[in-house]
């Protein structure tokens, strides 16, 4: 690994660049989320950080998006993931069947284990992701469950290879002294660190976290200086490492909303709401001010001497010559009205609004669903247009989140003893992941409801010409619409198991085919030889 000042020096670099974009950051904290504000400006925790904002729509559409966004993606706050191998004769049998259905339950508990905190670090995630374009979350492990933490985007700097996928991160932490030695130990902190520590434990230290990947590692590695990507702790000021470790995968999710030629960063739909958002907070001060000014506008007094500077605040004093008193109107004293128009006003905040909630996708994150008045084409129809003007978002997300996320955690717990034995059948065998995405689900109901169309046709066709009906594939038909629909692969029989369904029902009729030809012809031999007896008797009767 390079020396601890050309690591320092690295992240110096990358987040000088970085900082570019503190402002815009700081600017959509101010207007979507105020909480991760601290950029490019100081903050206090526990400061109110909402006090020059009159209108709370840019807020509720940003939490908005990003609730559909982890509702859609994540039902019942979990990854929607189905395991498979890369042989469907694989995926039909029943041991493989049962072992792939239990680890996904295994995946599912691990996920949902609240001490892993995956709903609150997703929810982060999310907002992030919607308001500044790029979001970052960490997945680990502790001594008995997986951790994911979301990271705030000011201390974090992380940088892509080449094929636009993140490989390193730097962040920088400020820990007590007291913390420092809890985490790493009194020894391997610096001689001027301990002799802080000896005056004073709560003292802070700036210490860089940086997970690199290295330029060289062992394919079967037994210490974590091995692995693949490094995890080093630095006590900036100081250079000195307290700490080396490894990972097996790069333990960091950076999704970005959309991505611009040249540029690392994501850009996001708050972004495009900023101007907007901007608008509505000067809208709603001149409106309040307005709606006050109304309810209590500025008196004209009479004054017979000096005059003083006009105030048109609310409630505020404009003296004019009292001479003039009586050729003004009846009292010295009235209202100054100033010809405002506040339902103009209200109707152009209104239109500014809905633009903030456009730029969110309010509208067409609204599922289309079957109405009263609706064909089956029709439905088909509205979804195949919802799936055209969200695929591409989704499809992202699936790509930098979803996947990195759920291989991360199959690794972790498939290290970890996490599963059950693996039959011997997989043994060597590919595992790959099927993401349950909405847009995956619109796509298979739309190709779902096609195919049974166009097989009611066929059968509807086969009453005048028998032979339409062989080209319906009965047995795909019935798996395909069952996928579609989502309906648990344990309930759908596998192949081995019709077989043998079927291989029962043929041998029942089989059986009952042969009885009913014994039936028959022990009918027959009767009736022959009561034929033949008949015949005899008849034959002596005649002698």
């Amino acid at each position: 690994m390079p020396e601890n000042t050309e690591i320092i020096k690295r992240w110096g670099k990358l987040r000088s660049e970085k900082s570019q974009w503190d402002n815009h950051y700081d600017d959509l904290a101010r207007i979507f989320l105020p909480r991760r504000l601290g950029f490019a400006s100081t903050t206090i925790e526990g400061e109110r950080r909402t006090e020059d904002l009159y209108d709370s729509t840019p807020m509720q559409a940003a939490r908005g998006l990003a609730n559909a966004i982890g509702g859609m993606m994540r039902p019942e706050g979990l990854p929607e993931v189905e395991m498979m191998t890369d042989e469907d004769a694989l995926n039909n049998m029943d041991e493989v069947k049962d072992w792939l259905a239990d680890s996904e339950k295994r995946m599912k508990d691990a996920f949902n284990n609240p001490k892993a905190r995956f709903r609150q670090a997703g929810s982060e995630k999310d907002m992030d992701l919607v308001v500044f374009g790029t979001a970052v979350m960490f997945i680990g492990e502790s001594i008995s469950n997986l951790l994911f933490q979301s990271i705030h985007l000011k201390d974090a700097t992380y940088f892509f290879n080449e094929e636009g996928s993140p490989e390193g991160m730097f962040r920088k932490r400020k820990f007590t002294l007291r913390q420092a030695v809890q985490r790493f130990g009194k020894n391997k902190l610096s001689l001027e660190a301990q002799k802080k520590f000896e005056k004073s434990e709560d003292d802070k230290i700036d210490i860089l976290h940086a997970v690199l990947p290295r330029k060289e590692s062992k394919s079967q590695p037994l210490f974590a200086k091995d692995l693949p990507f490094a995890d080093l702790w630095i006590e900036i000021e100081e250079k000195n490492t307290l700490s080396e470790g490894g990972f097996h995968e790069f333990p960091f999710v950076v999704p970005r909303w959309d991505t611009t030629s040249g540029e690392d960063q994501g850009r996001s739909p708050g972004m495009v709401a900023l101007p907007d958002g901007d608008t509505l907070q000067a809208m709603g001060e001149t409106i309040l001010i307005a709606g006050q000014r109304a309810a209590d506008p500025p008196l004209a007094v009479p004054n017979d001497g000096s005059f003083s500077a006009i105030n048109t605040f609310p409630g505020g004093l404009v003296y004019y010559d009292v001479d003039t008193a009586s050729e003004l109107r009846g009292s010295p004293f009235f209202p100054i009205e100033s010809g405002m128009n506040l339902p103009i006003s209200r109707e152009m905040q209104g239109d500014t609004r809905d633009q903030v909630w456009s730029a969110f996708f309010r509208n067409i994150l609204n599922l289309p669903v079957e109405g009263p008045q609706m064909t089956a084409t029709e439905v088909i129809q509205r979804k195949e247009e919802f799936m055209r003007e969200i695929g591409p978002t989704f499809g992202k997300f699936e790509t930098e989140d979803t996947a990195p996320t759920v291989e991360r955690v199959f690794m972790i717990m498939l290290r970890g003893g996490g599963f059950a034995p693996i039959p011997e059948v997989l043994q060597g065998q590919n595992i790959r992941f099927e993401y349950n995405s909405p847009v995956k689900r619109i796509r298979q109901q739309i190709d779902a409801a096609a195919a049974r169309m166009w097989a009611d046709e066929q059968i509807a066709l086969g009453a005048s010409i028998p032979e339409a009906l062989d080209l319906i594939n009965v047995d795909e038909l019935g798996r395909f619409s069952a996928e579609a629909a989502g309906i648990p692969k344990q309930i759908v029989n596998s192949d081995e198991v019709v077989e043998q369904i079927r291989q029962g029902r043929a041998q029942v009729k089989a059986e009952k085919e042969e009885t009913e030809a014994l039936q028959q012809l022990s009918e027959l031999v009767k009736t022959g030889a009561d034929a033949g007896e008949k015949l005899t008797r008849n034959e002596q009767e005649v002698a």
